[in-house]
């Protein structure tokens, strides 16, 4: 998979946010999201709806840091977010080149061996 990591982010009038790089099957645009920013992953070919979305502080400048430092060939998702709104949890192509970095997250990005940060989360065990 090729993935094109914008030097200058290119903006989309239809998500009003900024698309930060692209893949052979998505685009990955931040967009504002009430209190947060959410990085969306949209296909190419549908402009309707997003696959996979992650929540991160209102900081465009960390999420784009996030982006830049993604392989989303081998890296199942960015780092640095704090909520998954989206299901099913998206799966790099190669992500057995980094299994490390692909262990099983809970929904808060923790990944689920070293317990969550947020109280009361259903998926995280606890630290």
């Amino acid at each position: 998979m090729t993935v094109t990591h914008h030097p200058e982010p290119l903006l989309d009038e239809h998500w009003q946010g900024e698309e930060l790089a692209a893949d052979d099957t998505h685009r990955y645009l931040w967009i504002w999201q009430g209190f947060n920013i959410r990085l969306i992953a949209v296909p190419h070919d549908d402009d309707l709806g997003y696959d996979h979305g992650w929540c991160y502080p209102r900081d465009p400048a960390a999420v784009r840091a996030a982006v830049a430092a993604w392989d989303p060939d081998i890296q199942d998702e960015p780092a640095g977010w704090h909520k998954r709104p989206t299901m099913p949890v998206r799966r790099a192509p190669h992500r057995d080149k980094e299994p490390d970095y692909n262990r099983p997250r809970c929904a808060h990005g923790c990944y689920l061996h070293d317990g969550c940060r947020t109280i009361g989360c259903p998926e995280g065990i606890d630290a």
